[in-house]
């Protein structure tokens, strides 16, 4: 008997064989907004190609665990509800990006990068 899994494998398998949810649109919210203005050309660089990823596979990331997922990250980002999803992505000079995936009428599957964050915040 079997187990049943959610989520992805954690094996690696062929490329086709992983399923890929591409993103309608990628979105940078207003704290990564201004994260970035301050960011150095090579973190800039690493940003555009997460993008680039996210629209491609927007579980690219590392998921954040449910408990995990700070309860004021939605009130500083300006959601009305806590995300029900969070995952992280790592950018040069220990940096992290937090994104979350909603759904948009119209849109479909929107990635949202909630913040931008060294390692010390």
């Amino acid at each position: 008997m079997s187990i049943p899994r959610s989520g992805r494998s954690w094996t690696l398998g062929r490329l086709a064989d992983l399923a890929r949810f591409t993103a309608g649109e990628v979105r940078l919210g207003p704290r990564a907004r201004s994260a970035e203005a301050a960011l150095q050309p090579r973190q800039r660089k690493k940003l555009r190609w997460w993008i680039a990823r996210l629209k491609l596979d927007v579980f690219a990331g590392d998921q954040i665990l449910k408990g995990r997922i700070p309860p004021r990250l939605a009130t500083r980002s300006g959601l009305p509800s806590p995300p029900a999803n969070a995952w992280r992505f790592e950018l040069p000079l220990a940096y992290r990006g937090v994104y979350t995936v909603q759904s948009a009428p119209g849109v479909g599957t929107v990635v949202l990068i909630l913040e931008i964050l060294s390692r010390k915040e």
